[in-house]
């Protein structure tokens, strides 16, 4: 059974890109478009980034869209999960086998988050070489659900400081601002990056199938996790519930259409990007 952490050359990558948007030129791929990188610009979209942090952190307070009455079934199921989070670990660990160990090898790595901001730049530059306005809109949710979610799984897992599973299998060992990848567990940023485009992408798709693929695929992940033996159960549920909250506040900004100027992800090489764009 594979007990090694999310490896820290990611983890400094996942921080740059949570931290800094790059500014790059246009390309003859992306023409119909305009990239700036004057500071207003750059503030304006720190404004709407700020905007949809901001509904991240009042939604499970609010009280009259149903927010605070998922935040409490949220927060039911996850404390439900912490107490069993030993005897569900067990199992698993006991019937773990190559083959196993493989399948889960997989979960992790298609639930990478630095994979996913490369699967938005993908799918917001098929859409511009398509010229489609639908899949370019939805390249650039997926983009900033991905940068919200694993920003705000980021600061949790830091302040909370669970240990992971394979340190000691202690599910009550936490130490808190340690910066430590030993003990990060609480929530799963794999699977809160995951849930956040299942979220993105299930919204964008109108099949049933399709819908229950991408949310298929997202619990895969965060199962994937358990039997990698990186995260308790709790984590899990923790993770997926704050990436579902931040594709669909992300689905609701973009749906306003008040959007002026956005992130758009950028693949250049074997290198991914978010780049500001604005297009008239």
């Amino acid at each position: 059974m594979i007990t090694r952490p999310f490896p820290k050359r990611a983890s400094v990558l996942l921080r740059v890109l949570a931290a800094f948007i790059a500014l790059l030129p246009i390309t003859r791929a992306f023409a119909g478009e305009k990239f700036f990188s004057s500071a207003s610009i750059t503030r304006e979209e720190a404004l709407y980034l700020r905007d949809e942090a901001s509904d991240v952190l009042r939604t499970p307070a609010d009280t009259e869209h149903d927010g605070l009455f998922g935040a409490v079934m949220v927060a039911g199921a996850a404390g439900l999960a912490y107490i069993f989070d030993e005897n569900i670990r067990k199992p698993v660990r006991e019937h773990g086998n190559q083959t196993l160990d493989k399948i889960a090898n997989v979960g992790s790595s298609i639930g990478n988050p630095l994979v996913h901001i490369g699967m938005a730049g993908m799918v917001y530059g098929g859409g511009v070489l398509a010229g489609s306005e639908k899949w370019q809109e939805t390249g650039k949710m997926l983009g900033e659900a991905v940068l919200l979610a694993d920003a705000a799984t980021l600061v949790l897992k830091e302040s909370i400081g669970r240990g992971r599973p394979y340190v000691n299998g202690d599910k009550g060992r936490f130490k808190p601002l340690q910066f430590d990848s030993d003990y990060d567990s609480l929530p799963s940023m794999h699977t809160a990056s995951s849930f956040a485009v299942a979220s993105v992408m299930s919204g964008a798709s109108e099949g049933l199938w399709a819908k229950a693929a991408y949310y298929s695929a997202a619990t895969f992940v965060g199962l994937s996790r358990m039997v990698d033996d990186q995260h308790w159960a709790s984590d899990v549920i923790l993770g997926a519930a704050i990436g579902e909250l931040c594709g669909r506040i992300v689905a609701r900004h973009h749906a306003n259409g008040k959007r002026k100027f956005v992130l758009a992800p950028i693949i250049s090489g074997n290198s991914a990007f978010l780049g500001l764009s604005a297009a008239w």
